[in-house]
């Protein structure tokens, strides 16, 4: 029988459950312990396909497609898990699920109500996804108190009401720091579990964030006003990196506590080689490089959350800090020549144009991306990275009038254009070549020597595609296919001659979403290779 690991957060939202979900997770793996997550999302939303970036951050990509909340690339990433469909779950699904079973007759005669009927697929999912685990950890998306969380919580009560202490509840919340009285203060922290135990939960182990040491006296006060036992209350300060988090957590023996509170077969924890790695990481005092990334949103930390993880694990990789420049597209459409350009990448070693969706800003991609390839600054194409890669070498090498059906139909030289059976389609959501896809890499070709592997699998999320119809122009002057799906032919890889550029590359996939700290990306650790090289070299010639 599965255990049971209930994480929800108090006070404010964005307080890092899913870090520290993620980060129990790993520990317990480590320990031999079949784990998985899964997040209950409160949006009446299907899937994250269509939420604003900006607002939501970026929408993480599974193996088989599901476009899902950014926390469960933290369950990749850091858990060290593979996610999938099973691993998310919102309101909306719940309650499309609920009418579609409604309509097919499945509730003939009954009145389908939140209680019993969504409260009891709730649990129906958290049983399913035990079946074969030890431990499934369980993230409650936003706040305690929340209108919108009710019937996962109430879920959970009866849950923890049938299978007692199989289930255990753990929240995270902020103990705030007072700069002007220099004091803490536990009263929100205090009033979230008060609305916990409103819904007939109580907490058995709380994660407090914090932004400095936390003094016994405050952990006291805490257990006191809560009735968690004082050893189940655990200070989770800021760290450098997320990646610190599960280390912090082991040094407080956070892993011991669950399983002995589980009543789980004790065993060493296999965290040495982990711990390396990040120590790699923190301790790292190479001379930054610094790589431009051609982003389109506000906080853009989030909204290319895979895409910052990836430089980090390529970096480490590479023993090298990468640092990001982050150029908004959209500013860069203003300038007519190389010299207003100038000043947004001078000094980059790296320049990268993630993925993407409509036509604002890409004018400035392919400005960008005009700049790498004749200063030859390595370069990396993300999706729309290759498309509009593709599109800048059609109209300045080739002298076409290029662009894509994405952003003009009535184009002379369609170079980028619909993937087949996508045109037409008036449905948004969950409705482009989604997930894992082969890719057959061509003999000699960069892209063979950064994978080292003639077949490879990368995720996708696209609509459109390069169009084959100007290969034989594109070969000509350099630009040549590394890259294609064996079963459709469509390419998914181009570079540049490396006689005419050291590395530029693109891809229809993205490769960000499967990196992870101990295995990188292998087109983001090449691209970092590149750039330490090519800041090298300049360096040099700087200094002559």
């Amino acid at each position: 029988m599965a255990k049971y690991l209930v994480v929800v957060g108090g006070v404010i939202s964005g307080t890092g459950k899913g870090v520290s979900a993620s980060s129990v997770g790993l520990l317990l793996k480590f320990r031999g312990h079949n784990i998985t997550l899964i997040k209950f999302d409160p949006y009446l939303n299907t899937n994250a396909g269509i939420l604003a970036p900006r607002e939501h951050g970026e929408c993480f990509l599974c193996d088989d497609g599901t476009e899902c909340d950014l926390d469960l690339g933290h369950y990749e990433r850091i858990a060290g898990i593979n996610v999938s469909k099973l691993n998310i779950c919102t309101s909306g699904t719940l309650h499309k699920e609920l009418i579609e079973e409604q309509e097919a007759g499945n509730y003939l005669g009954q009145t389908i109500q939140m209680i019993p009927h969504l409260t009891d697929k709730i649990q129906q999912r958290l049983l399913d996804l035990g079946k074969d685990k030890d431990v499934v950890i369980v993230e409650i998306g936003g706040t305690v108190g929340d209108s919108e969380s009710f019937a996962f919580f109430e879920a959970v009560r009866q849950f923890k009401q049938k299978l007692k202490d199989d289930v255990l509840i753990g929240m995270v919340a902020p103990i705030l720091w007072v700069d002007t009285i220099k004091e803490f203060k536990t009263k929100p922290l205090q009033n979230s579990v008060k609305e916990l135990q409103r819904h007939g939960l109580q907490p058995d182990v709380i994660f407090c964030r914090v932004d400095r040491p936390v003094p016994e006296n405050i952990i006291n006060k805490v257990s006191m006003q809560t009735n968690v036992r004082k050893e189940c209350i655990f200070d989770a300060p800021d760290v450098q990196s997320i990646y610190q988090v599960p280390l912090g957590f082991y040094d407080r023996h956070v892993d011991d506590l669950f399983v002995d509170l589980f009543r789980l077969p004790r065993s060493s924890c296999r965290i040495q080689k982990y711990r390396e790695v990040v120590q790699k990481y923190v301790d790292n005092h190479m001379p930054p490089i610094e790589i431009g990334v051609l982003g389109k949103y506000d906080n853009c930390d989030e909204a290319y959350m895979s895409l910052k993880e990836a430089l980090i694990h390529a970096g480490i990789a590479n023993e090298a800090k990468v640092n990001i420049r982050w150029i908004k597209s959209d500013e860069l459409e203003k300038y007519k020549d190389n010299r207003g350009l100038h000043k947004h990448f001078e000094g980059l070693s790296g320049i990268i144009v993630p993925g993407g969706f409509d036509k604002r800003g890409t004018e400035g991609k392919i400005k960008a991306i005009q700049y790498a390839r004749e200063k030859k600054i390595p370069f990396l194409g993300i999706c729309l990275g290759l498309q509009t890669a593709v599109i800048e070498f059609a109209r300045n090498v080739c002298n076409l009038d290029a662009n894509s059906l994405e952003f003009n139909k009535d184009t002379a030289h369609p170079v980028i254009h619909f993937v087949e059976g996508q045109e037409g389609l008036e449905k948004k959501s969950a409705n482009m070549r989604l997930g894992s896809f082969d890719c057959e890499l061509a003999k000699d070709s960069l892209a063979l020597e950064m994978y080292g592997t003639k077949l490879i699998k990368e995720r996708h999320r696209h609509r459109f595609e390069v169009n084959p119809a100007y290969l034989e122009e594109y070969n000509k002057h350099g630009l040549i296919v590394s890259g294609r799906n064996p079963d459709t032919n469509l390419i998914e890889i181009m570079e540049l001659d490396r006689n005419i550029h050291p590395y530029f590359i693109g891809t229809q996939a993205h490769p960000e979403f499967k990196s992870r700290l101990q295995f990188p990306s292998p087109l983001f650790k090449g691209l970092v290779s590149a750039a330490i090289k090519y800041s090298q070299e300049n360096t040099k010639v700087d200094g002559k």
